[in-house]
């Protein structure tokens, strides 16, 4: 671990120094800055000291004891009660950044300040799933131009057109599970048929090809919490202020407003059933995106993992199953919720239930519910 520590401490003090000559170890780098780390009481609890020990104020930072009885849950960077957590301690002490890691630390998410809008009550929001990869797409659109991002199946369709089109980065959307998006991106660049320097899951699960593609949530922090060094640096030297939200850079990226994922649990518990329900529901999903009828939706045909349809407007929805549990799951992004069970969920019920006559071996609960929450 000593050696570890080490080595995240010298690609920090890269990260921020960046060529500089007047920048040294000795200057701490991370001077002026408040960040808030949030362990979860997991194994990540030493970055916190390689942050102090770079000039960092980490006076707020939260979980930085490792205790294995967990007493605030599992650390999970998605988990609203993290999220929440950590935004408040960002609050209390204006912080510069928030950083959550998960148990193993492999996995990480971020708190940001939000770009001043005086209609919200928190001066902080998220910066994690899609605009985590487009954040990464802005620096290394600058290190290595031209490289390769490639991401589970999950990601927006607004995210692949800020990476190609606003960066000019290649955009690869291959298999969920940070195994097959570390393993793709291996192949490309051996295979010299494209430079992948990142490969990540939205949950944040993320490896680079500069640090021997080893999933790592501390090394994500590293260039996240480097960039903002170096922003800070530099405005301190324009006006003597720095606390600007990191989000400015990724203001470009379109966003849907609703973004929800849906479960359906195939009800014999069976992985074979539910194999065999989803790609019955695969095949009539790709049918109706052909017939094109009343539902206008286009099938995905780039799509490697079950079945993605656009429903215009950069809104769209996937389904796809579970890889060890037996549970169907559908991914969907769009303006509203109203608008998407306007022209996903009702419609999907119908097919379900009335067209297929799957309402005896799926549970259709969680969809029924979204569509009440939707109509309140």
């Amino acid at each position: 671990m000593p050696h570890y520590a080490e080595t995240l401490r010298l690609a920090l003090i890269n990260e921020v120094c960046d060529g500089m000559t007047e920048c040294s170890p000795i200057l701490l780098p991370l001077a002026g800055l408040r960040i808030v780390l949030n362990a979860g009481h997991g194994a990540g609890f030493f970055f916190n000291r390689v942050l102090q020990d770079l000039g960092a104020d980490v006076t707020n930072s939260l979980g930085v004891n490792p205790d294995s009885s967990f007493p605030k849950g599992i650390p999970n960077p998605e988990d609203p009660k993290m999220v929440e957590a950590t935004k408040t301690a960002c609050e209390v002490c204006n912080a510069d950044i928030g950083i959550m890691l998960d148990t193993d630390a492999d996995r990480c998410g971020f708190i940001v300040p939000r770009i001043v809008n005086p209609s919200y009550s928190s001066g902080y929001e998220p910066l994690n799933r899609n605009r985590l990869i487009a954040f990464l797409g802005v620096i290394f659109a600058q290190s290595s131009p031209g490289c390769t991002i490639v991401t589970d199946s999950c990601t927006s369709e607004g995210l692949e057109r800020f990476l190609e089109k606003t960066l000019g980065l290649h955009h690869e959307r291959y298999l969920k599970g940070y195994a097959n998006v570390i393993g793709k991106a291996k192949e490309l660049t051996e295979s010299g048929v494209a430079n992948a320097e990142v490969a990540i899951e939205t949950s944040g699960h993320c490896a680079m090809k500069e640090n021997g593609y080893l999933d790592d949530g501390t090394y994500t922090a590293v260039k996240v919490i480097g960039c903002l060094a170096k922003l800070a640096r530099e405005r301190s030297a324009e006006n003597g202020q720095h606390h600007k939200s990191l989000l400015e850079l990724i203001k470009d990226l379109p966003e849907m407003a609703e973004v929800k994922e849906l479960r359906m649990n195939v009800l014999d518990g069976k992985l074979e059933s539910t194999k065999d329900i989803f790609l019955r529901i695969v095949k009539r999903i790709e049918e109706l995106c052909v017939e094109q009828q009343t539902l206008q939706w286009e099938f995905d045909d780039k799509n490697l993992e079950g079945v993605r349809a656009r429903i215009g407007d950069d809104a769209f929805f996937m389904i796809r199953k579970s890889l060890h549990d037996p549970i169907i799951s559908i991914q969907l992004e769009g303006r509203s919720s109203q608008e998407l069970c306007k022209r996903v969920i009702n419609p999907l019920i119908s097919v379900l239930r009335v067209d297929m006559g799957l309402e005896s071996v799926v549970d259709l609960h969680s969809l029924e519910k979204y569509q009440s929450s939707a109509q309140i």
